[in-house]
């Protein structure tokens, strides 16, 4: 309770969003289709940014914050305010200086949302860049979220026309009536109107004849996410064809193994950099490596006697 008695305010939840009903979402077409978009784009950007692991980073630096910003807006830094000498954070940029010949700035300032702000160089930190385009992948992920939702969409409205192969005709009248026929039928209900007389309405069905092309649709969207994965440079399972050596399937890999050394490489200059300037504050060397569940890879080695028995 505050002072005055009144119930005491909280501040919203900046993450949280209010979803309504699910009862009638699909007619709810611009809220259905953002949410698609969102769906995608959150499942992307997940993925994007759990593709590399941070090893020894210092104790005030924020790995998953360093690699939002590194996705949303290309570049950050690790730095320590000349006060606090030694003490790293990871935070956003502001750039405070042109760029020299070679396009590299010499001065900028670590900033954040809560007016944190300090100036730096690179006698106190590192600029980390995303990859070495220096363009960040959100514009690239957000074309690839609208294009599956497109896809999604387009299966969801395919579909629909198998459930309801026809389209209702009748008296301008009865419009609310043919709505809500069919309205139950995409629900699964049963679609029954109750009328005052045989002559209230007449319902004429015309056939869309439109063909079932999920499989196609299903082959597009899988070419979609590989689209994806090439893009964060994640190497899928490609599917092996008749005839095709190991090399042939390692030459397909090679674009995506490109793309995944643009952007790891850039982390290790900015490690390499830290380690070899600053590796007086460091408690070990600080490295990047791809990211990959080796507790429960181990975890699973360790109560697998048949593996165990293989290794032996």
């Amino acid at each position: 309770m505050s002072r005055r008695g009144g119930k005491k305010r909280t501040k919203p939840n900046p993450y949280a969003q209010n979803y309504p009903a699910l009862h009638g979402m699909y007619w709810q077409s611009q809220t259905y289709n953002q949410r698609l978009v969102n769906m995608y784009r959150n499942t992307i950007v997940q993925m994007a940014m759990s593709r590399f692991k941070w090893l020894n980073l210092p104790p005030n630096c924020d790995e998953r914050f360093l690699e939002w910003t590194l996705l949303y807006e290309g570049v950050a830094t690790i730095a320590f305010p000349k006060d606090r000498e030694g003490e790293f954070y990871s935070t956003r940029v502001t750039f405070d200086s042109k760029p020299n010949v070679y396009d590299n700035f010499t001065k900028w300032r670590s900033t954040g949302n809560n007016g944190w702000n300090f100036y730096c160089n690179y006698k106190n930190g590192v600029l980390v860049w995303d990859n070495n385009t220096r363009y960040p992948l959100m514009s690239g992920i957000m074309i690839k979220a609208q294009e599956l939702a497109h896809i999604q969409l387009t299966k969801e409205m395919n579909r629909f026309h198998q459930q309801i192969p026809w389209i209702l005709k009748g008296p301008q009248s009865k419009k609310q009536d043919l709505i809500n026929i069919t309205k139950q039928v995409a629900g699964g209900e049963q679609a029954i109107i109750a009328l005052d007389s045989f002559g209230d309405i007449e319902v004429d069905a015309l056939m869309t004849n439109v063909p079932f092309i999920g499989n196609e649709l299903a082959q597009d969207e899988k070419n979609t996410w590989n689209d994806v994965y090439h893009m964060l440079g994640i190497e899928n399972s490609t599917l092996k064809m008749e005839r095709q050596t190991q090399d042939e399937i390692n030459a397909q890999r090679q674009p995506t193994t490109m793309v995944a050394l643009a952007s790891i490489s850039e982390r290790r200059k900015a490690a390499d950099y830290l380690n070899e300037h600053f590796g007086q504050y460091l408690m070990a060397p600080i490295e990047v490596v791809w990211n990959d569940d080796l507790i429960s890879h181990n975890y699973n080695f360790l109560h697998n006697d048949q593996a165990q028995m293989e290794v032996l």
